[in-house]
This record gives structure tokens, C-alpha cells and sequence, in this order.
């Protein structure tokens, strides 16, 4: 059963509209973030731990994450999990910076492998069991075998993000709600399995099983 609670969640802008305070507070979980910025620039200061980030602002590190490496366009080359160092995963992408393939490997063996095609997903793991994921439109067909297949409505918000997930028989399959800068208030389903599949979130954008 899921515990609703209400929350108040403010944010703090310097002239240049720079984030600078972020500020959480519920029942359950009260806290606060403060981000110091650069007075000539809009790039945060060494109070904010510059060693997680690049030059170019790229997150170099997270909780669960070792390590992530950057290409020269910002986007994200590899990571490597902080519990499971032998685990590596690998992003390519076309030329317009599209991603079009993601290889997870262990121990120099790949173990799985999505390819992205123009309204089409591809992806196989190491049983060689293959999944497909079609895009039309505002639904997505989701195939995993030729006799199981399942339509996913999906209902966005003025952001384009992903709140709410239908079935062909106009069933809820799933719920979402967001706070700002795309992390989840509420996520909810008939289906944990199901709703923990979830990949296209925020604005749209596909969420890493990986990274979060």
C-alpha cells in the first residue's frame, strides 16, 4: 500500500537564473541543497565538490556509480558500477549524437545489447531472449515473444513527460508523478515488474536501468 504525504519543495534563482538553493520538506524527509556559483561564470565553485564534475560540467560519479566517461560532445561513453567494478556498460551514437546502441559487459562478456532504429528497439541478453519495443506515436507496442504482446498507451504532460501508462483495454499499467529537474515524487501500478520497465520518463527521455 502506498503512503501519500504532502510535500513543499521551493527553488532559489541568482540573477543569471542559476539554481543556488533547492529546498525539500515533508513529514518523513526534510532536507536542502545549496549551490554556490562562480561570479564571473554560471559553473559552480569548489564549495560544490568540482571533483564529480568536468571541465564541461559532465557528472564524473555518483552513489552507485564508480565512474562515468564523456565523449568530446557530452555525451556519456561508459560506466562502471561502484558495486560491480567488472561491470561496464558502453553508449555509441550516430552522428547527429543520437544514442543507437548500448552493450553491457561483465567480465569482457557482453551480456546484453539494445539497438535503437528509427521507431523501432531492439534487445537481447545473454539467454538470447529478445525483446522488441515499437513507437507509434503516443503508444509504445512492446513485444517479448510472438505470442506476448502488449500495448502502452502513453499520456504526457506539458513537458512531454511520460504520467501516465494505459493498456488497449484502457487499464492503468502505470503512474508517475515528477518533481522539477526530473526526479520521481510517485510512481505507481497493478504491476511492480511491469512498472519497473518503464524506460521513457521525464520529458520523454529514455531512463538508464544502469544509472538512474
Amino acid at each position: 500500500m502506498i503512503s501519500l504525504e504532502p510535500y513543499h519543495q521551493s527553488h532559489t534563482y541568482d540573477t543569471g537564473n542559476n539554481l543556488i538553493h533547492l529546498s525539500h520538506q515533508a513529514k518523513s524527509n526534510t532536507w536542502q541543497q545549496t549551490l554556490t556559483i562562480h561570479p564571473n561564470s554560471n559553473r559552480g565553485t569548489e564549495n560544490n565538490n568540482q571533483n564529480n564534475f568536468d571541465a564541461n560540467g559532465n557528472l564524473l560519479n555518483l552513489n552507485n556509480i564508480a565512474n562515468l566517461e564523456w565523449n568530446y560532445n557530452n555525451t556519456l561513453n561508459k560506466l562502471t558500477k561502484a558495486n560491480k567494478s567488472n561491470t561496464i556498460q558502453y553508449y555509441v551514437y550516430n552522428y547527429q549524437g543520437k544514442r543507437v546502441r548500448t552493450v553491457t559487459e561483465s567480465n569482457q562478456q557482453v551480456q546484453s545489447q539494445r539497438d535503437y532504429l528509427p521507431s523501432l528497439d531492439l534487445s537481447i541478453n545473454q539467454a538470447k531472449q529478445q525483446n522488441s519495443t515499437l513507437h507509434i506515436g503516443t503508444h509504445i507496442l512492446s513485444e517479448s515473444s510472438k505470442d506476448n504482446m502488449q500495448t502502452h498507451y502513453q499520456l504526457t504532460s506539458h513537458l512531454q513527460s511520460n504520467t501516465l501508462e494505459l493498456d488497449d483495454k484502457v487499464q492503468t499499467l502505470s503512474y508517475e508523478h515528477y518533481y522539477p529537474y526530473s526526479s520521481t515524487a510517485i510512481i505507481a501500478g497493478k504491476d511492480k515488474n511491469q512498472v519497473q520497465q518503464k524506460r521513457y520518463r521525464y520529458t520523454g527521455k529514455e531512463r538508464d536501468d544502469s544509472s538512474g
